[in-house]
């Protein structure tokens, strides 16, 4: 019988790491990890991307014994079969709690995880930063130098390809501005629909008509369903904003912050008396 609880499952791409991919199922405390990785038995010069595969599949049974791991052998230097892979992924596990690793695997791999986070609402991206290289430092120079050259792992490439263009739509302006006013409201304690729609107002983001024929009250009915319709149902649509459940208003979350830290950030409202 089901407990109820949501599966909870990390997507990741194995080429040449094991700690990057089975140290955050673990942190995540993952119920099932999907692996996508290159295997071509008939070209034995391949053989190391199923050895990396086989030891990080016994990494993550030692460490998580019950966690389910599903195989995907794909190639993964491909970004529009990682793209696909990634999204059918993501629409299979719909129902659970979804982290998407974007720190191993190849460029075409990462560049694809993450433009289908970005087209799976709830889904939750996620890099992992090195603490401790496995190669020590006095071995830096023969592996990464030739003849006293620094050239790196890579010492020729093939040519350029351009990946396939996906458009992802940027936040309407006047939302994240209209976002950035009820957040500096709120930390004024100021946080009435009113207050919010005046500044909205004087800040040349309400759209509305005005409507001098009607009194001040119903004036102020009819704006407070438009503040509903226009700003506050497409913040939370957005997943910027949420209800505190204690003290009923709205606070900005994390999603909210990040788009307030990265879009239009020119229309910041830090002075006193800018609205």
């Amino acid at each position: 019988m089901s407990s109820g609880r949501k599966e909870r499952v990390v997507i990741s791409c194995v080429t040449f790491e094991t700690s990057k991919i089975t140290d955050p199922a673990s942190y995540y405390a993952a119920t099932k990890v999907h692996l996508i990785h290159y295997a071509d038995p008939s070209d034995e010069r391949n053989r190391i991307y199923t050895e990396f595969y086989e030891q990080v599949c016994r990494m993550i049974r030692k460490d998580l014994p019950k966690t389910e791991i599903i195989e995907h052998v794909e190639t993964v230097y491909d970004f529009t079969t990682m793209l696909r892979t990634v999204l059918n992924i993501l629409r299979e596990e719909k129902n659970a709690d979804v982290f998407v690793n974007i720190s191993a695997g190849t460029s075409e791999y990462t560049a694809a995880a993450v433009i289908a986070s970005m087209m799976t609402p709830g889904t939750i991206p996620f890099s992992v930063s090195t603490k401790e290289y496995s190669i020590p430092d006095d071995e830096l120079r023969r592996i990464y130098y030739s003849d006293g050259v620094p050239v790196g792992l890579t010492s020729v490439t093939r040519d350029p390809k351009a990946l396939p263009h996906y458009r992802i739509d940027v936040p309407d302006e006047h939302l994240v501005t209209g976002l950035r006013i009820m957040e500096k409201k709120s930390k004024e304690g100021r946080t009435s629909g009113t207050i919010v729609i005046d500044a909205l107002k004087e800040y040349r983001i309400w759209f509305r008509k005005e409507r001098p024929e009607e009194d001040d009250l119903e004036r102020r009915r009819y704006d407070a369903v438009c503040y509903q319709r226009d700003f506050i149902d497409k913040w939370k649509e957005n997943g910027w904003i949420e209800k505190d459940r204690r003290t009923k208003k709205y606070f900005v979350t994390e999603t909210g912050r990040i788009v307030l830290d990265t879009f239009y950030t020119e229309n910041l409202i830090e002075k006193e008396g800018d609205i």
